[in-house]
C-alpha cells in the first residue's frame, strides 16, 4: 500500500511535459521540497515485486483444467465437522478443506482459496482470490487448514488452489523497453470507471515475453465520435504485472489519469524488471 502511495504521489509532482516525454516518469522521485507532507512516503524503499499484491490479483484460466479443492466451511468445533453455512472465515478460524480427486494436500502446505467467476468469451473463469490458508490435520473425510490472509469473504463453495511461488527480483530499477503491444480484454470486476489499484486482464503474456513486474501504458484508441471531438491516442493509464499466464496477463493499475477504460483499449509494455 505504502508503494502505490509513494508512485501516486512521485507522478503528481511532477510536470505533465515530462511525465508525457519520459516513460518512467512515474518511478522518478519528486523534488525535495514537494510534498513535505508525503516525505515519510516517498523516503520509503522501492519494492519492484510485492508477493501479497501478486497472490491476490486473480487471473484468467484461459479454458485450461484448473485443480480445483473445495473448501467445505468454517469448522465447529475444529475436531467436528464443517458448518454448512454462509458464515464468513476470519483469519486465524479453521476451515474444512476437500483436495482435487485423486490428491492429497500435506500438513504445512499453503491453498489458494478463491471466487470463480465466469470470464470473457474464449478465455475461461476469473479467478479472484479470497485469501490463503495452511493446511493441518486430517480426518478421513475432510481436510483442516488455517485461514493465515484474507483478500476478501471466505465462504463455503470456494475454491482452492496449490500457492504458487513468487520470485523475488531483488531490488533492482525498471529499465525502460518497447513492446510487445496487445489490449485490455476485461476488469477483474465490471466498473464504470476504473481506479488506481484496479485488477485488469490484458491479451499478451509469458508467449510474448511479459514477465511479473513489467511495466504497461493503456492507451486511448483514436478514432472519431459523433457530435464530439475525435480521440487522440493517448496514455490514460499506467500498470504493473502483477500475474502472467500463457496467451494472458493480471495488471494493476498504478497510477490513472482518465478512469473511462474499455474493453479493446490498447496496451504496450513501456518497461521491465532486469534480470
Amino acid at each position: 500500500m505504502r508503494s502505490t502511495i509513494a508512485l501516486l504521489t512521485l507522478v503528481a509532482a511532477l510536470p505533465l511535459s515530462a511525465q508525457q516525454n519520459d516513460p518512467l516518469a512515474f518511478l522518478r522521485r519528486a523534488p525535495d521540497g514537494a510534498d513535505r507532507s508525503f516525505a515519510a512516503y516517498r523516503n520509503q524503499p522501492y519494492r519492484p515485486v510485492r508477493s501479497g499484491e501478486v497472490r491476490s490479483a486473480g487471473f484468467l484460466t484461459e479454458l485450461r483444467s484448473m485443480p480445483f479443492g473445495r473448501v467445505l466451511g468454517p469448522v465447529t468445533p475444529p475436531v467436528m465437522h464443517a458448518t454448512e453455512s454462509s458464515e464468513t472465515a476470519l483469519p486465524g478460524s479453521v476451515i474444512a478443506v476437500l483436495p482435487p480427486p485423486g490428491a492429497a494436500y500435506q500438513r504445512g502446505d499453503t491453498v489458494l482459496l478463491a471466487r470463480v467467476v465466469p470470464g470473457p468469451d474464449g478465455w475461461g473463469d476469473i479467478i479472484v482470490p479470497t485469501g490463503l490458508a495452511r493446511i493441518g490435520d486430517h480426518t478421513p473425510r475432510q481436510t483442516f487448514a488455517t485461514v493465515i490472509a484474507m483478500y476478501g469473504p471466505v465462504r463455503m463453495g470456494q475454491v482452492a488452489l496449490p500457492l504458487e511461488p513468487v520470485n523475488n527480483p531483488g531490488m533492482v530499477q525498471p529499465v525502460a523497453i518497447t513492446g510487445p503491444t496487445g489490449e485490455i480484454i476485461a476488469g477483474r470486476e465490471t466498473r464504470e470507471l476504473e481506479q488506481v489499484g484496479g485488477v485488469m486482464f490484458i491479451n499478451v503474456g509469458r508467449a510474448a515475453g511479459v514477465r511479473i513486474g513489467d511495466f504497461i501504458a493503456v492507451h486511448r484508441r483514436a478514432g472519431p465520435r459523433l457530435n464530439a471531438a475525435d480521440t487522440a491516442d493517448d496514455v490514460v493509464a499506467v500498470a504493473q504485472v502483477v500475474r502472467v499466464g500463457d496467451k494472458s496477463s493480471t495488471i494493476k493499475l498504478v497510477r490513472v489519469i482518465d478512469p473511462d477504460i474499455r474493453a479493446g483499449a490498447p496496451v504496450v509494455r513501456i518497461a521491465t524488471l532486469p534480470g
